[in-house]
């Protein structure tokens, strides 16, 4: 009667199909290798008085298919009590043969059917979902295994340290930098591992990074490196957020910059220093000199200022070639420096000529300091093939006046000076006249 009952249902314009199964066994067999029924319609009494209760249960538990809709029918519903049997059993309907008419049937079909599509749709997104969350999952297990391969390859040491300051990671350059293993650092803090080359920016940055007072550090420092050389390091911190917001610790990155830093002395050296004496040259000495007038004006100390040039050196180069007058030079230098204080400044003007400047030295000073000059030079001794070379210098000495502002005027009397000790039969000093 069931079967003929549904031929005449259809939903959403598709009619009704029968599986049958005449015992709880033949539907189990049936149901192990189909998952696409979607209504049951089951007998409670059939091979016994509960084989279909037995059946809902293993559909539930052993089948693992809660899917399917089971509408359990009886044709003695007191022997089963109903909601006993709906809660253990997980049965979605319960009826009686005799209250399933036409219409009855159709609509717990309706029902069931309509619920089964729910429940299909369900699984199918669920499925759906996790598939995504899976390949998600696995493309973030990707980007981090790559991420970290890329952090472990990074040329520059890299690490991250916690809101306490503690290292929880670094990288290949890092180890390799302090000479540590994987582990030695991790959950020590800067202060412990560093002790006393820890770089005073160190810990004042962190915690700039971390109140929010600044987005990014970067500071100049020099550290050790596993073999005790010192190395120049430019460090960049910034903020390591947790959620994109709160800061979760510090991340770190260093580059080695001793090299660059060595070049930028070698240039700053070639720019203000003269190559052959090493002295500073005619620009540099210019801009120490200014400095040094201007401090003499504001706190009115005196300031003395000697020109110097060696004589005949035109015919040392003729005679014995630059190299050798090359040598006088840095001769010359060597002498004219060993007589100096830390703080008197002596440049090369150009060719054999120099100038010198002695702060807080008054005339008088000046003139002996200039004596003791002369005597060094003229004790100079280059040997020759043929012998010794020996070196003398005209040296011209002045003092600033008082209220005098521009050094070229303070230079060019001691310019006149040491013309003047040219004049007069060189290898002598000469004061400006009136000084």
């Amino acid at each position: 009667m069931t079967e003929v009952l549904l031929r005449d249902f259809q939903f959403k314009d598709r009619g009704f199909r029968a599986v049958s199964a005449y015992s709880a066994a033949e539907a189990r067999t049936i149901l192990e290798g189909r998952d696409d029924i979607p209504v049951m319609l089951l007998d409670v009494v059939m091979e016994t008085d509960h084989a279909g209760l037995s059946l809902a249960r293993v559909i539930r538990q052993d089948l693992g298919n809660q899917r399917l809709r089971i509408i359990l029918r009886t044709g003695q519903p007191g022997e089963a009590p109903e909601r006993e049997v709906m809660l253990a059993y997980d049965i979605n309907d319960y009826r009686s043969k005799t209250e399933l008419t036409a219409q009855k049937l159709f609509t717990a079909l309706v029902g069931a059917l309509r619920s089964w599509i729910d429940l299909d749709t369900i699984e199918r997104l669920n499925a759906t979902l996790e598939a995504r969350v899976l390949e998600r999952t696995r493309e973030l297990a990707e980007a981090q295994a790559f991420s970290g391969r890329l952090v472990e390859l990074l040329p520059n040491p890299l690490w991250v340290k916690d809101l306490a300051g503690h290292y929880r990671l670094y990288n290949q350059a890092f180890r390799e930098f302090f000479g540590i293993d994987a582990e030695a650092w991790v959950g020590h803090s800067a202060e412990e591992v560093l002790g006393r080359h820890l770089p005073p920016e160190e810990l004042d940055s962190d915690c700039r990074v971390l109140d929010g007072s600044s987005r990014r550090e970067e500071f100049e420092t020099t550290i050790p490196d596993h073999a005790g050389r010192p190395r120049a390091l430019l460090v960049t911190k910034a903020a390591l957020p947790a959620d994109g917001v709160v800061p979760n610790g510090i991340i770190g990155i260093a580059a080695d910059i001793t090299e660059r830093k060595s070049l930028e002395r070698e240039l700053r050296r070639l720019a203000t220093m003269d190559s052959l004496t090493g002295a500073p040259n005619r620009r540099h000495f210019s801009t120490l000199a200014h400095q040094e007038m201007e401090r003499a004006n504001r706190y009115d100390l005196p300031l003395s200022v000697i020109m110097l040039d060696v004589d005949h050196f035109k015919k040392v180069n003729d005679s014995w070639g630059h190299a050798i007058g090359d040598e006088m030079l840095k001769a010359v230098t060597t002498a004219i420096q060993g007589e100096l204080r830390e703080v008197d400044v002596l440049g090369r003007m150009g060719g054999e000529e120099f100038a010198l400047l002695l702060p807080q030295t008054g005339i008088d000073g000046a003139a002996q300091v200039a004596e003791r000059l002369r005597s060094a030079v003229a004790a100079i001794r280059l040997p020759l093939a043929e012998g010794w070379l020996h070196a003398t210098i005209s040296l011209g000495v002045t003092t600033r006046l008082e209220g005098e502002a521009q050094f070229e005027h303070l230079l060019g009397r001691a310019d006149r000076a040491m013309y003047e000790a040219k004049q007069a039969g060189r290898n002598r000093v000469a004061i400006e006249p009136g000084r």
